[in-house]
């Protein structure tokens, strides 16, 4: 008999609002742990002081050697909870600029 796994959505832990769940994440083989919440420069770093651009906000945990997991690449627009991001030592006005540039708005600050 096949096993089926229920999968709850991710992402919800920082997200606000958007007008279609699933059409704002990728699937990225990002190689660096994070946990939802973390805003990725690439899918090999963390956003930090030294980034010039984002690709978009990890959406579920991962050790980073689990494979393909979601990234919010992009809004629908959407709004994001800016108390629930992780902006490590980056300049977070920039990181704002750059999301809203993606159409993902956030809010709460």
């Amino acid at each position: 008999m096949a096993k089926i796994n229920t999968i709850g959505p991710k992402g919800d832990t920082f997200l606000v609002h958007t007008n279609d769940y699933d059409i704002q994440y990728d699937a990225v083989n990002v190689t660096v742990a994070g946990v939802a919440g973390d805003i990725l420069e690439s899918a090999s770093l963390q956003v930090s002081s030294t980034s010039t651009g984002i690709i978009g906000i990890l959406a579920e945990e991962t050790d980073g050697t689990a494979g393909p997991v979601r990234v919010m690449t992009r809004g629908n627009p959407s709004s994001v909870d800016h108390q629930k991001l992780n902006y490590n030592d980056a300049v977070q006005a920039d990181v704002q600029g750059w999301l809203e540039d993606m159409g993902i708005v956030v809010v709460n600050k």
